[in-house]
């Protein structure tokens, strides 16, 4: 963390260098010929993850409270107390397949794997001390997210260059001491391999929230685990119970799914968010979710 003085501009600021580790189909000004890294794009999944850490029940004061973290009009009526900014653009014209485990491909452009970025937090300086509280809200993200087209399935996966593991233990423990300095620890319970994450009690908000997080086998290439990320996409959900789209009507996957590399080795990480619905209770739901987990290289 550096802190800039500037006159009147002062400000706190935190850098994040990212390199992706899978290609990554965000939607530029033209989606058919670029992918470009957008700011906004990466606002809605951090504010996307800050909800899934709120067990606020009630929308209208939750939707005060993001506009308090993050800016709005509909209830605060104020300018976000943070910042985003890139210190240079991404862009990428190359087509990408993201249905691989398909004999149908589907291509659209994507930045490519290995590309680097660098994305810098700021506040003014009377809003300093909310600097670490941002930043352990998007160090969170940042271990369990993916950006952009079929990000709930592996593509668009980054790491920040801070997040070194040589370990599963490791990445686990980054994990709850994160949660811990976000205040979120006291609501789950934690292992060392399998199901990293467990909610303790049930969830009770309308909005999906952080119900666990698994990690499966690791592999030598990320390929590898979004192809099979794929593959049980299309083999453990037959019935649509964990995700669809038909017509207008769409359910959105609870299970998030990412890659990190730890220790040389790329892992599959999967994330469950979910509300109080009562689908996630019945007996399909799990069958169908422990299956998918089971392709991914999780021991249930």
């Amino acid at each position: 963390m550096a802190y800039q003085e500037s006159g009147v501009t002062a400000v706190a600021q935190s850098s994040y260098p990212l390199v992706l580790l899978t290609p990554a189909a965000i939607h530029g000004a033209d989606p058919r010929e670029k992918a470009e890294f957008r700011l906004p794009s990466l606002r809605g999944v951090w504010r996307y993850w800050w909800r899934t850490l709120q067990d606020e029940p009630h929308h209208e004061k939750l939707l005060a409270k993001e506009e308090e973290w993050f800016g709005g009009t509909r209830k605060t009526k104020q300018q976000s107390p943070v910042h985003l900014t890139l210190a240079r653009a991404m862009e990428g014209t190359k087509k990408e397949n993201i249905l691989p485990h398909r004999t149908s491909p589907t291509f659209v452009p994507a930045l490519p794997a290995g590309g680097e970025v660098t994305v810098t937090l700021s506040v003014r300086k009377r809003h300093q001390e909310r600097l670490a509280q941002y930043d352990w809200h998007f160090q969170y993200m940042l271990h369990l997210a993916s950006f952009g087209q079929r990000s709930r399935r592996g593509f668009g996966a980054v790491q920040w260059t801070g997040h070194q593991w040589d370990h599963v233990e490791e990445y686990g423990e980054s994990l709850r001491m994160t949660l811990e300095r976000i205040g979120a620890a006291d609501a789950f319970s934690f292992a060392a391999h399998g199901r990293l994450v467990a909610r303790r009690e049930d969830i009770a908000t309308p909005h999906p929230v952080l119900s666990a997080v698994w990690v499966g086998e690791g592999k030598e290439s990320a390929a590898e685990v979004v192809k099979a990320f794929g593959r049980a996409s299309h083999e453990a959900n037959r019935y649509g119970s964990l995700g669809f789209v038909q017509g207008s009507q769409k359910l959105a996957s609870p299970l998030w799914c990412t890659v990190r590399k730890i220790g040389g080795r790329y892992y599959p990480i999967v994330t469950e968010v979910r509300n109080h619905d009562s689908r996630y209770s019945e007996p399909r739901y799990e069958r169908d979710r422990n299956r998918f987990l089971e392709i991914v290289g999780v021991r249930v």
